[in-house]
């Protein structure tokens, strides 16, 4: 199995090896500005040197009073004879016993002599003076030079190891103490289960990002703990309104098969069967719907759909529904059409919902809108009643799941408490929002805002 490196350990490899890569490129800038600048130092004397050369040349014109001039200027030069000057006709006026002149090209030239007592660096030019024409060489020890390049040297390669070393000890030091912090995240993260989500991580007033770190873990635990109630509550909520049917199924048959009956009775307790298999049935379509929307479920298909015929079926079949409870219901509609992005089979589903909802809680003689309008925001459609209504402190919850309020949601009505949360659903997969508004007493009030298309 491959060896896996902690964090700190990669961060300290890797600042090794950039610090590696910029201590070398720094070494070898080192290294050649101090050698250009000790070399062009050389160059520079021995220009300087030939200058002198050219001055004794100059004057002096007798060729053995010259000699004498150029014996003596090069014996008073550091390093001694190093000199050699040729007339035109080649003939040596000075000459040196440790360099001499290699190169008969009349260009200007430096270069290297190595001899038995070392290194020379040299300089070849000609000369005219007084219509006469020199070839002039001059000669520098180079020994010194190269030795403060070896000094240079052993320094660079020396103090890079060691500085290295040092430098990738206080990384990992700083690194340590830079992920610190996550540490303790980690092991504050551990203990923390599925029984104490309400425990949160210390967040550091530092900043940086191990603050936003701990934030965002804060977050997530959060968003968790609210999902798990979310679930406990949603489970002991199904487990409670399956429970109810149940148990009504079975007491009906128990008192039932007691003893005999006349038919009348045991059709009656048949209808009361078929009546709460029903709800179960649908309570348990319902919470399917809901389970996979959790999941997951992909997109509705939306397609470019006119509201107003739509509009007008519903209300057609939410007649049905008002007729038996002698309720009121009409549509305003406007009289252009109202397009929006929509999945026909859902939305019907999502107003009969609403529609239903109204029915259930209007007492009868009451009235039931279903109105259509078209702003600059986008199309908006409203289900309005003249229900009971519902208390300001209950209308955050009424999308929740099982939620019911005690004044008018009860069980006698035939809800189950997911009828809105259902809608809610729908309506969140057409990019659009559900809102309720109500006065306890005087109705409710639910609008669909669609966005522009």
């Amino acid at each position: 199995m491959k060896a896996q490196w902690s964090i700190r350990a990669r961060l300290t490899a890797w600042y090794s090896l950039v610090l590696l890569a910029g201590l070398t490129l720094f070494g070898a800038g080192i290294w050649l500005v101090i050698s250009h600048s000790l070399r062009a130092s050389l160059d520079e004397t021995l220009a300087e040197d030939a200058k002198g050369v050219t001055t004794v040349l100059q004057s002096e014109t007798e060729p053995d009073h010259l000699r004498e001039e150029l014996t003596e200027y090069a014996s008073a030069t550091p390093g001694g004879n190093l000199m050699e000057v040729r007339n035109s006709q080649g003939q040596q006026i000075v000459a040196s016993k440790t360099v001499s002149m290699e190169q008969s090209d009349s260009a200007s030239a430096y270069g290297v002599q190595v001899r038995p007592s070392g290194q020379y660096r040299t300089f070849t030019t000609n000369v005219s003076v007084n219509a006469g024409q020199y070839r002039v060489l001059v000669a520098t020890p180079m020994d010194p030079t190269e030795a403060t390049l070896s000094r240079v040297r052993m320094l660079l390669l020396w103090s890079t190891p060691v500085v290295l070393l040092l430098a990738s000890l206080g990384g990992y030091w700083i690194s340590r103490r830079a992920l610190a912090p996550v540490d303790e995240i980690t092991r504050s993260a551990r203990v923390i289960g599925i029984q104490s989500l309400s425990q949160r991580l210390a967040v550091p007033a530092s900043g940086d990002e191990i603050q936003r770190l701990s934030e965002t873990w804060n977050g997530m635990l959060a968003r968790l703990e609210a999902a798990v109630k979310r679930l406990s509550q949603f489970t002991a909520d199904a487990s409670h309104e399956l429970r109810t049917p149940i148990a009504l199924i079975r007491t009906t048959a128990e008192l039932t098969l007691r003893r005999e009956r006349s038919p009348e009775t045991y059709r009656e307790a048949l209808r009361q069967v078929l009546l709460e298999s029903e709800r179960t049935t649908r309570l348990v379509e319902d919470l399917l719907l809901l389970a996979r929307a959790d999941a997951g479920l992909p997109s509705l298909p939306l397609e470019r759909l006119e509201l107003i015929p739509l509009v007008r079926d519903v209300c057609r079949q939410g007649q049905i529904l008002a007729g038996a409870r002698q309720l009121e219901i009409s549509a305003e509609i406007p009289d252009e059409p109202v397009f929006v992005e929509a999945n026909d089979p859902a939305l019907r589903r999502m107003l009969l919902l609403l529609l239903d909802n109204a029915v259930k809680y209007t007492p009868s003689g009451g009235r039931i809108i279903l109105s259509v309008d078209r702003g600059p925001a986008g199309a908006t459609v409203a289900v309005s009643d003249t229900g009971i209504g519902i208390p300001e402190t209950a209308l955050p919850h009424v999308f929740e799941r099982f939620y019911r309020v005690d004044e008018s949601r009860n069980r006698d009505a035939g809800g189950t408490g997911l009828g809105l949360s259902i809608a809610k659903w729908i309506a969140e997969r057409h990019h659009a929002s559900l809102e309720a508004e109500s006065v306890v007493g005087q109705g409710s009030v639910f609008r669909i805002r669609f966005p522009l298309t």
